[in-house]
């Protein structure tokens, strides 16, 4: 003899104590940081035919009946949707605003040389300048240019220097703008001075004198006060000459029609028009040649106050590393004390067509299946829709108040279950019982 409500009863104890593990399995991660909640999917178990289609009634056909087997778990899914964002204050925690994942390198003694992937950003920088997740592993990315771009190709370790330095650098290029008054008379003039750098790092001094000479033209003159450029007046020029003259010429919306050079050389680093003038450095400041550039079309004249100026210029003395921080491109940004910024690497994110394809490997960590799809490698703000957040962890997405409802649930359900074996067990009884 054979009672279905036994084995029903015990595939629902199984299935809900699944459900009850899910749960609290929920409920104990809800501090982990960017952890994915879990749900039990269940679905029905095959019936047992009673009445079959093709049975007729009166020759009419009637409706396919079976008794239900019981249920069983179908499925134990992840939600991948966004956890909060938590301020930490640690540069080397890292959050992804967005899909995706960070990609670590294979676990050392694993059998699978599957690369890592992982939500958490509780990274830090060893003793050797590498950025690793919490238990070691390598976090990758690729090397960034001198153009800012990242060479994307073989994934390396994200790494930087601790002893870096940044080099003194010539300054070769400057660029002066701000506004020369359109109200100013004749006569009057304007000086304004900025640092440059010579290959040593030395810092020097220029100055720019203007001087309004007619409507829309203004005359000016560079001067050398530390007499490191070529006075290109030597031997008939006067100290009122300076290094190098001209005359800048306005349209009549305020914008520099001309910028003409007197004796020293245009500088027209794009090809175009003449931007300003290029001064060559003394050989024993700079050598190989080089000149100085002094860029003047970003000039303007306007009525109102002068306020010309130098805007930059990209030499630079020798500095130290002050410190790192990571773009929300995901790029890691070494800090100089000279105020020099070099972008060293950049943070690969992997993704994939279907997330809940991937297998769970613990501490954090997925590795890619044939379910999940290939791993597809981007880059943050570019390649996907998705941003680094420095100094932030993202939170687990669990619910406490929807888990512990879920708990209470899941419960009642194991509970009625185990009555349905107390009943069928009791039914059995009084059938023995019929025998005797």
């Amino acid at each position: 003899m054979s009672l279905q409500s036994l084995s029903i009863g015990v595939s629902g104890l199984r299935s809900h104590q699944t459900r009850l593990d899910t749960v609290s399995n929920n409920i104990a991660n809800s501090s982990t940081t960017a952890f994915k909640r879990q749900r039990a999917a269940f679905s029905e178990e095959l019936g047992q035919a009673i009445l079959g289609v093709g049975r007729t009634a009166g020759g009419s056909n009637i409706n396919p009946s079976k008794v239900g087997r019981g249920v069983s778990v179908a499925s134990i899914d992840r939600n991948f949707s966004q956890g909060s964002l938590n301020d930490t204050g640690i540069k080397t925690d890292l959050a992804l605003n967005g899909d995706g994942f960070f990609v670590a390198s294979p676990k050392s003694g694993a059998a699978s040389d599957q690369r890592r992937l992982t939500r958490a950003g509780n990274f830090t920088f060893n003793q050797n300048g590498e950025l690793v997740t919490a238990n070691g592993l390598n976090v990758q990315g690729w090397e960034v240019g001198e153009d800012g771009t990242a060479n994307t190709g073989e994934l390396k370790n994200v790494q930087f220097d601790p002893n870096a330095q940044s080099a003194a650098k010539a300054t070769t290029e400057a660029e002066v703008g701000g506004n020369l008054s359109a109200d100013a008379e004749v006569g009057d003039t304007s000086e304004i001075s900025s640092v440059v750098y010579d290959e040593q790092g030395k810092a020097h001094n220029v100055v720019i004198n203007f001087e309004n000479t007619s409507e829309d033209t203004w005359n000016y003159t560079v001067k050398d006060p530390d007499g490191v450029l070529e006075d290109e007046n030597a031997g008939g020029g006067t100290d009122e000459d300076g290094v190098a003259n001209g005359t800048i010429k306005f349209n009549d919306d305020g914008s520099v029609d001309t910028v003409g050079v007197n004796e020293a050389g245009n500088f027209n680093p794009d090809g175009g028009p003449n931007d300003g003038v290029s001064i060559d450095w003394q050989s024993d400041a700079v050598q190989g040649g080089k000149s100085l550039g002094i860029s003047l079309r970003d000039i303007t004249q306007f009525s109102g106050s002068t306020t010309s100026k130098f805007q930059g210029q990209n030499g630079n003395s020798s500095g130290e590393l002050s410190g790192v921080q990571f773009t929300p491109e995901g790029k890691l940004q070494l800090n100089y004390t000279n105020g020099v910024q070099e972008e060293e690497y950049q943070l690969a994110i992997g993704d994939v067509n279907n997330p809940n394809g991937l297998e769970q490997q613990g501490e954090n960590f997925f590795t890619t299946t044939g379910a999940s799809g290939d791993l597809q490698l981007g880059r943050a703000g570019r390649d996907l829709q998705t941003s680094v957040v420095s100094g932030a962890l993202e939170s687990s997405n669990v619910d406490l108040a929807k888990e512990f409802s879920d708990l209470i649930k899941a419960q009642r359900s194991y509970q009625a279950s185990s009555q349905i074996i107390t009943t069928a067990d009791e039914v059995l009884n009084q059938t023995v019982q019929l025998k005797r």
